[in-house]
């Protein structure tokens, strides 16, 4: 895959997500997501992270400086929250808005809302990789 707008449109068929949905957690409009998937335009590296953040693949891969991903084992938690994370990482639900706010934590991002609120996204694989598969499935409830 050579162009921009082919690695991410790979990215987003690998991770499931729809125009809209990757518009709502990466905070670009609907317009701005179809033209990076036409290659019309090319985001700028705050939103090629998020974009990457989004969908599951790294900064390096959307950019082109690495190969795609290897396909993985499919982890099956779907969603997780802000209250989740940090119960998980023994931390406060404070400590774990106030990392992604400010782009600290490497599994999700946080996307400014009306009225002064966030809304968070929390990529489930990334997360499993930050905290470690074993503990991620033991508190999900993934091991066998």
């Amino acid at each position: 895959m050579k162009t921009f707008a082919e690695r991410l449109k790979y990215a987003m068929g690998e991770s499931g997500l729809n125009q809209s949905t990757l518009s709502e957690r990466t905070g670009a409009s609907k317009a701005a997501i179809s033209q990076y998937l036409s290659g019309k335009n090319t985001p700028g590296p705050e939103r090629v992270k998020a974009l990457a953040d989004a969908t599951g693949v790294s900064f390096d891969y959307l950019m082109g400086y690495e190969a795609p991903p290897a396909k993985e084992q499919k982890v099956s938690v779907k969603k997780i929250t802000t209250a989740d994370a940090a119960r998980c990482l023994g931390k406060s639900k404070q400590f774990v808005r106030i990392g992604l706010q400010r782009g600290l934590l490497p599994f999700g991002n946080a996307v400014p809302g009306v009225g002064g609120s966030y809304n968070y996204y929390i990529n489930p694989a990334k997360f499993r990789e930050y905290v470690g598969a074993e503990q991620f499935d033991a508190f999900f409830g993934l091991t066998a």
